[in-house]
């Protein structure tokens, strides 16, 4: 199919003037898939960006009252319908082009199928920007509703302050009525899944980590409990984010100086947002008596340490004989000693 609708594109622009119809060709790239801008056609031509622009709308609108005497064009844009239609009433136009010609590519196929589709005007294109990639909907106000779709997928990702596993999309796209999720996730610029399959907001660093830092808090995350620096290390290069080794010492330095890490151990690294408390015994101990409305007793504040540090028993017992910092009650509860 794809083969034939040079011909079509021929057909198309044979009565148009000369230059204007080189500046067609050349706006989108009809001969090889490469377009042109403004600017370059302006220059080989000797006039400004704004007569150039003003050149295309000009050909395009004299090409659009010929299209609906053109059977070749008729094919081609039911053909794009009933894809799109197929696919919810939206699609990717790089998925598009895929099902069209076998390539995602700018090639001169693809380049005459979006100038046959834009010349006819009947199906929504929305353009490439930061938020989306290019996509085609059956028509705008489906368009419309699915940009309101993807601004209402945001604010669910956002609302669930964390990444969504593959296997629970489905019911988290039916709790949030979201249809067409996959699409969704295909044109999203902002919205995509990380190396474990989960879904969140590109901004994210369990998404997109940006960095040692960030892949260490990704894959101590997943870990779900703390690790030696060496190990977090390994993980990183085991997810295999990139060719780029991570170097133990480096990833060392980062849980250092981030604050999302705490060191809860001889190397081991904990995240901050799971309770863990950062300085020494006698710094948590401290921590835990003055935040108390009572004394506490030995097995209480061990307990509680342990849930703060990874420490051994005997460890915690013996920073809590420092009679300086700490008092034991004749009940054998323990309170801060007053200064």
């Amino acid at each position: 199919m794809s083969k034939d609708i040079q011909q079509v594109v021929v057909s198309l622009v044979k009565d148009l003037a000369p230059r204007n119809r080189d500046i067609i060709s050349r706006r989108f790239g009809l001969k090889n898939g490469k377009k042109e801008t403004l600017e370059s056609i302006g220059q080989g031509y000797g006039i400004t960006r704004e007569r150039v622009r003003q050149i295309e709308e000009f050909a395009l609108k004299q090409l659009s009252k010929s299209v609906f005497t053109n059977s070749g064009v008729a094919n081609y844009v039911n053909w794009a319908r009933d894809l799109i239609d197929s696919k919810g009433g939206v699609v990717k136009e790089k998925n598009l082009f895929k099902s069209f010609s076998g390539q995602e590519a700018d090639t001169s196929a693809n380049a005459s199928l979006l100038f046959v589709l834009s010349v006819d005007g009947s199906l929504a294109r929305s353009p490439e920007n930061d938020e989306f990639n290019a996509f085609w909907s059956s028509n705008s106000e489906k368009l419309n509703s699915f940009k309101n779709t993807m601004a209402l997928l945001t604010k669910a990702l956002e609302k669930n302050s964390g990444v969504v596993p593959a296997g629970d999309l489905p019911s988290f796209a039916k709790n949030n009525s979201i249809d067409n999720l996959d699409t969704c996730l295909s044109v999203s610029k902002t919205i995509s899944k990380n190396i474990f399959d989960e879904v969140g907001l590109v901004s994210w660093p369990e998404v997109k980590p940006r960095g040692v830092k960030d892949k260490a808090y990704l894959v101590l995350k997943k870990a779900k409990s703390p690790k030696h620096f060496g190990d977090i290390a390994k993980l990183i290069n085991e997810v295999s984010f990139s060719n780029k080794k991570a170097n133990v010492q480096t990833v060392h330095n980062e849980l250092i100086k981030d604050g999302r890490f705490v060191l809860v151990g001889r190397g081991m690294y904990a995240l901050s947002e799971w309770g863990y408390s950062s300085g020494t015994v006698k710094d948590v101990l401290v921590n835990i008596l003055k935040k108390s409305q009572k004394p506490l007793a030995k097995a209480s504040l061990v307990a509680k340490v342990m849930d703060a540090r990874m420490v051994k028993e005997n460890t915690i017992l013996l920073n809590l004989q420092d009679s300086k910092t700490f008092s034991k009650k004749e009940d054998g509860t323990y309170t801060l000693r007053k200064a």
